[in-house]
């Protein structure tokens, strides 16, 4: 059994320990035994409700909280966006080096990386691309993609949800500032209901940064009366909410100018809602341009969510396909090159 570390600065119940629950569960559904442990340098309120999750969906055997920092008792340490990591650790033979920010501020330790790490690890291969010449040279050729995989069990309806808007909810859920250009969601929605009709409400869920005046644009566009905004939520109950948007007929928008792999668009599409995402989400549909839109173009936004409407068949088809690009299979292949490469 391989032995796995994870070391983040802190425990936030935000996208990096999602994509830890669903590495154990891929494990867990394949019956692999792989046993991870996550090491936090900091508590934000996360590892309670990260330790519910675990227990709740029985995934103990799969991924494990530590409190200590035993890094002997490990095969391979991976560091996400973590560089205190090297400060850690007498060398550097056993870390890998994850690297899941899209934010360019918080990731200028890239080049400053230690040469002899194991490697770089990233989500995507679009931002393996993106990032490279900020890796230096010498790991250039040490730097793999590890897809994520959004575990096909956990989003399929599970309650009975009964039909509760009598208007088709335009959903975004995710960080609210300036890299994810939420203000552009709200400018599209305003759009849509300019050149559609009075048929929709915007639901907006996560949490709310200096960034952006959220409530005060919502004003300005005259869409207090068609606005709905959730707190952040467990990510259970984000299911539950993605169940909800599906059975409304609803659809998911990402104006994001940023992402490393872009989860949120990804959970949208396995739980079966139409997305409208900015061009740089091409590698999540496989470059389907009836889900892609140009940053800054509404008109074609709003055109996409028409056609999309009008094509609920053919969508529901297309979204089925291209739901296999984050399949456990996908991930575990990765995982799987990634030890006959380097672990052994």
């Amino acid at each position: 059994m391989h032995k796995v570390l994870y070391v983040y600065k802190w425990a936030t119940m935000g996208g990096v320990e999602r994509v830890l629950l669903n590495r154990a569960q891929a494990f867990k559904s394949s019956n692999l035994q792989v046993a991870q442990d996550v090491f936090f340098l900091h508590d934000s309120g996360g590892k309670r409700l990260l330790n519910k999750y675990i227990n709740d969906y029985k995934l103990g055997h799969y991924l494990q909280v530590v409190e200590k920092f035993v890094p002997d008792q490990y095969d391979v340490i991976h560091s996400i966006d973590t560089p205190e990591i090297f400060d850690m650790m007498k060398n550097n033979e056993k870390i890998f080096f994850e690297c899941h920010t899209a934010y360019t501020e918080n990731r200028t330790y890239i080049a400053k990386l230690p040469l002899d790490i194991k490697g770089i690890i990233v989500p995507s291969e679009k931002f393996r691309q993106d990032i490279m010449d900020e890796i230096p040279i010498l790991l250039q050729e040490n730097t793999f993609t590890l897809r994520n995989s959004v575990p096909k069990e956990l989003f399929t309806m599970t309650t009975d949800v009964s039909k509760r808007f009598n208007k088709i909810p335009i959903a975004y859920i995710g960080r609210i500032d300036k890299l994810k250009n939420t203000e552009e969601v709200i400018e599209i929605f305003s759009l849509l209901q300019k050149r559609l009709g009075d048929r929709f409400i915007l639901l907006v869920a996560g949490p709310i940064t200096s960034e952006v005046n959220l409530f005060k644009i919502i004003e300005n566009k005259n869409l207090s009366n068609r606005f709905i905004y959730l707190p952040p939520l467990p990510f259970e109950k984000i299911i539950n909410l993605l169940n909800f948007i599906k059975v409304n007929n609803g659809l998911f928008i990402s104006s994001s100018k940023g992402e490393s792999f872009g989860l949120s668009v990804a959970e949208a599409i396995m739980s079966g809602i139409p997305v409208v995402a900015s061009h740089l989400h091409s590698h999540l549909v496989n470059g389907n341009q009836l889900f892609l839109y140009q940053l800054g173009n509404l008109e074609e936004a709003v055109r996409k969510i028409e056609c999309i409407l009008e094509n609920s068949k053919t969508v529901e088809d297309e979204l089925l396909s291209i739901s296999e690009n984050f399949s456990n299979i996908v991930f575990l292949n990765d995982w799987s090159n990634l030890f006959e490469r380097e672990y052994i």
